[in-house]
């Protein structure tokens, strides 16, 4: 089957009003809030602590990095060409350890009628020193039938639809963490671990409480490690639609929400230029940060501009700004970021080992039935993968 793009064009002029007038409402909104940026950016952290209403707990964001000239502090670095800049980042990345994990997952299906599942983290790992190469390796967890049965006691979930795809997403995440902290008991300084994704769990708050557990356990436990150990650890969100600017902006002006606009879109008139990036921030937003005991109000997070679309969001525990670590910490990421070309290399590289594609699917699904063949078992596939594999 393939895309009719005649019918969509249609569709698409018959609802074009609909687009336009999204667009206008949306513009609206972006121009009240970019007035009240353009007034608070100017203001100091006591004219905005006095300003917020106290009965307001939780604002969104809390300031906590002075500002000189306004939410962009720039990187303060231009190269005339692009060998240049590759010169400066292996300048600050030498001797400096990175390290990133990210994770992949096969979920259980219709096609075989056994829920069986797999989760995988890959990490890479690269010393930047002469004497040590990089490495990099995958981290496989097979989860089986009694694993998933269980899940289905331990965790209660009042909507069962889909339940072993979200538990397979939830040991995703768990390994991911699990694999990172293992790393970063290995390093010593100076050294920069990535995670990809965020260390607020907000996606989490619509699950059971013994699902949101699970997940502020892995994230507090990673979170504690690195200020044990002096490591930092930054989450690197490069599409993120979080509003904690948004939100304290909207206290400050007494503006109406906006569900539709997001903190990279408002500072996406601030910070221009390569490397610029907005004061560090306390996250603040509430919800699910109330499971987080002692870190509730310890991760702190801004925005760069590390490409052409939207500022990245950056989140990391406040004892890196706190030890005096954030602008080197800044500068070996915008290391990363030019050796990668616009994306973090060792996410990068990460990515690349972890991912699985259809075909790994494909793979395991065979390897699968072999391997209960030879243990004498019978698995019972459906119809429609047998066929797929008979005209393949």
């Amino acid at each position: 089957m393939v895309l009719p793009l005649s019918q969509l064009v249609q569709q698409l002029n018959h609802k074009k009003a609909e687009f336009l007038s999204y667009d206008t409402a949306l513009a609206q909104v972006r121009q009240a809030y970019q007035q009240a940026l353009g007034r608070w950016q100017q203001q100091s952290i006591p004219d905005i602590t006095a300003a917020i209403d106290p009965e307001i707990r939780d604002w969104g964001a809390r300031p906590i990095e002075p500002w000189q000239h306004g939410w962009c502090i720039p990187l303060g670095m231009q190269w005339l060409h692009r060998q240049a800049a590759r010169e400066w980042a292996m300048t600050q990345l030498m001797d400096v350890t990175t390290v990133a994990v990210d994770g992949s997952q096969i979920v259980p299906s219709e096609e075989l009628f056994l829920p069986v599942g797999v989760v995988q983290a890959g990490w890479f790992l690269n010393p930047h020193r002469r004497d040590r190469p990089y490495a990099k390796e995958i981290v496989l967890e097979l989860i089986t039938p009694a694993e998933l049965r269980q899940a289905e006691t331990e965790l209660a979930q009042p909507q069962t639809y889909r339940f072993h795809e979200r538990y397979i997403h939830l040991r995703r995440f768990e390994l991911e963490l699990k694999t990172l902290r293992e790393r970063m008991a290995e390093v010593t300084a100076p050294a920069l671990l990535l995670f990809d994704g965020s260390f607020v769990a907000t996606f989490a708050e619509s699950y059971a409480p013994e699902w949101q557990g699970r997940y502020v356990a892995a994230l507090r436990q990673t979170l504690e490690a690195s200020l044990q150990q002096r490591i930092p650890v930054v989450a690197y969100i490069d599409s993120s639609q979080a509003r904690d600017l948004v939100t304290l902006l909207g206290h400050l002006d007494h503006l109406a929400p906006s569900p539709h606009l997001s903190d990279a879109q408002l500072l996406n008139t601030v910070l221009t230029q390569w490397g610029d990036r907005s004061p560090l921030f306390i996250c603040d937003r509430g919800g699910i940060l109330e499971k987080y005991g002692s870190w509730s109000k310890g991760i702190g997070f801004c925005y760069l501009k590390a490409h052409q679309g939207y500022p990245v969001r950056l989140e990391l525990p406040l004892w890196i700004y706190e030890a005096g670590l954030l602008d080197q910490v800044i500068r070996w990421l915008c290391g990363e970021l030019i050796t990668g070309q616009g994306y973090p290399y060792a996410l990068e590289a990460a990515d690349q080992l972890a991912v699985l594609q259809a075909s790994d699917r494909q793979t395991f699904l065979k390897q699968l039935q072999v391997w209960a063949e030879d243990m004498g078992m019978e698995l019972r596939f459906s119809r429609k993968w047998v066929s797929k594999q008979q005209r393949r």
